[in-house]
């Protein structure tokens, strides 16, 4: 489904080098109209913030996690650490794969008066959000590691805002940002869903046995206590 969505936001990214992007009628420009013209201060200097967080995060987060978890024989953390670095490739590689098909000028290139900030950060094409795609990667997979409140609210705002400054500083448009997410996204559960077959492979070729993780939760009631035993291998 997410592939789907993807493809459809493909077909809107193809008419970039005709007249459609300047006609005021297409949604995505009115929309990154909206976006882009809505200049305050303190909304450059959080959009400046969040984008310049983004590329040290994506590669921190990964080795620090597998790091952590080879240094204190913790396989949960460094499972994390091997997928979300697993994640993050496949979703830059889809979304590469993307750049090069579709070429799609960006906005301050086809269109007059964008307001335009972080130029540096930006490769020649706009679909898909790289920054979008690396966040999003991010975000779901550590909420379906660690479905916790405490990781996926932070993590989903953090990417939200990514995206959004994105088109803030003129640099995508917001379909290139919608795919970015459905790419990271969808590139991070797929991940998630082949772990099973991921780590055993990295495991064999650090040289490194999964050794079982037990874990137990006692809850009492009024004719004794249930325990719940999970095994993990």
């Amino acid at each position: 489904m997410i592939y789907y969505c993807s493809a459809a936001l493909l077909l809107l990214a193809l008419p970039s080098k005709s007249l459609a992007q300047n006609d005021q009628s297409n949604i995505d420009v009115r929309l990154f109209r909206e976006i882009n013209n809505a200049q305050t201060r303190f909304k450059t200097s959080l959009f400046g913030v969040t984008d310049n967080s983004t590329y040290p995060i994506l590669v921190v987060a990964p080795i620090s996690l597998a790091a952590y978890g080879l240094a204190a024989n913790q396989n949960e953390e460094f499972d994390s650490g091997v997928l979300l670095g697993t994640s993050e490739i496949l979703a830059y590689s889809i979304g590469y794969a993307l750049k090069e098909g579709v070429r799609r000028e960006r906005p301050y290139e086809t269109l007059a008066d964008v307001h335009t900030n972080h130029l540096d950060s930006a490769d020649p094409y706009s679909f898909p959000s790289g920054h979008t795609t690396g966040v999003f990667a991010l975000a779901t997979l550590l909420t379906l590691r660690y479905p916790k409140p405490e990781v996926y609210i932070p993590a989903f705002v953090w990417a939200g805002l990514v995206g959004y400054g994105r088109v803030y500083f003129g640099l995508h448009y917001p379909s290139d940002v919608l795919a970015g997410a459905l790419v990271g996204a969808g590139s991070a559960y797929l991940v998630y869903r082949c772990q099973g077959k991921i780590l055993p492979v990295v495991y064999k070729i650090i040289g490194k046995k999964e050794t079982a993780n037990v874990s137990a939760i006692v809850v009492p009631n009024n004719r004794g206590a249930l325990m719940n035993l999970t095994v993990r291998f």
